[in-house]
């Protein structure tokens, strides 16, 4: 089975029971669609765990990207002020410290030295899309969405910036043959756009994507969908 879940924001205790509930095997996958740090106090613990499993991947959020970017500049400040740090890196590290990101640095500087350059290594290597296929349907697996659309256009042809911090609406288009598979847009701002919203936190299933953030980030659900089955699964 494929399944795929998005921003888990460090909260590590519903990434533990998701995994309880799955029940992984070794021909399971679970992808992970971004933002597993910042906001809750354990996104670090997480990502070194993801790093150690076989069958969880990654793929790049618009929060480990502000990470990666700001992490080096953030640890020195952290060790001895910012007295000498250049303009963008104190850019860097307020646009992640705003973003709720210095929970994340105080989580990294808790875990071990190998966990911490473990933790950076594998942000290095998210890609920032994955194509798969099941229950003989083809996705599109990537955080946020795709700016600037062309069906007709690589996915390699996208910049960072257009795939993590992407927000569709409800009226937006993308493939009409495979269906992309998002998060970073809490799925309630979808509803209330469409004029849908009931107040329970669930996915949001448009035309040609599919919202999976059901707001985690902030104490609500995360949702995890099963790709072969399309079944929603909620803790």
């Amino acid at each position: 089975m494929m399944y795929a879940v998005s921003d888990i924001h460090g909260h590590w205790d519903k990434y533990q029971s998701l995994l309880r509930r799955l029940d992984l095997g070794p021909e399971d996958t679970l992808y992970v669609l971004g933002d597993v740090i910042d906001r809750g106090p354990e996104g670090f613990r997480i990502m070194a765990d993801m790093a150690k499993r076989r069958n969880v991947q990654g793929l790049l959020g618009n929060h480990e990207d502000m990470a990666r970017k700001a992490l080096p500049a953030a640890v020195c400040a952290r060790k001895q002020g910012r007295r000498g740090l250049s303009r963008e890196d104190r850019d860097a590290i307020d646009l992640w410290f705003y973003n709720g990101g210095e929970v994340s640095l105080d989580n990294l500087l808790s875990l071990s030295p190998e966990d911490a350059a473990l933790c950076w290594e594998y942000m290095q290597g998210l890609p920032l899309y994955r194509e798969v296929e099941a229950g003989g349907m083809p996705y599109v697996l990537v955080h946020g969405g795709l700016d600037n659309f062309d069906p007709h256009r690589p996915l390699s042809d996208y910049e960072t910036e257009e795939i993590v911090w992407a927000r569709p609406d409800p009226t937006t288009v993308y493939y009409r043959d495979k269906t992309v598979v998002l998060g970073h847009t809490p799925t309630e701002y979808l509803y209330m756009e469409s004029g849908m919203y009931t107040g329970l936190a669930r996915f949001y299933r448009a035309d040609t994507f599919l919202d999976i953030d059901c707001g985690c980030a902030y104490n609500r659900r995360l949702g995890c969908l099963n790709l072969d089955t399309r079944e929603e699964i909620y803790l």
